[in-house]
């Protein structure tokens, strides 16, 4: 298992969900548990921190979607860029509802079909309910 998740963290979202090494491995629901595998709820932050990669973007891409698929073959509900060397937030005061749950990969081209990892590692971070 590539991320972590921690409930209860704050009154905006209950969900911190962090994403060691985002790559184009596929994240498949991160927002679920094991007694709620169908969760729908609302996305607050996105923060993609692209500093070990000084000459590539990533471009993080989050489906609302239960299963994986592989990359290359989802087409992403929201997809968020951090220049090269940099760390990006995408912050949403009222939420980014979402219906089943939140599936995540990240890739360093912004082609639909791209499927190729950043060479370093990306972490992500998502504030969800």
């Amino acid at each position: 298992m590539g991320f972590t998740k921690t409930t209860s963290i704050t009154a905006l979202g209950g969900n911190l969900i962090i994403d060691f090494d985002a790559d184009s491995s596929v994240e498949g629901h991160v927002t679920s548990d094991t007694f709620e595998p169908s969760k729908s709820g609302i996305l607050y932050l996105v923060e993609v921190d692209n500093t070990a990669n000084a000459t590539t973007s990533a471009y993080l891409r989050i489906k609302d979607a239960q299963s994986a698929g592989a990359a290359g073959t989802l087409v992403p509900t929201w997809m968020f860029v951090a220049a090269p060397g940099s760390k990006s937030s995408y912050t949403f005061p009222d939420g980014q509802p979402y219906g089943t749950g939140l599936t995540l990969w990240c890739t360093s081209g912004n082609a639909v079909d791209n499927a190729t990892s950043p060479a370093g590692a990306v972490i992500v971070r998502l504030i969800a309910s």
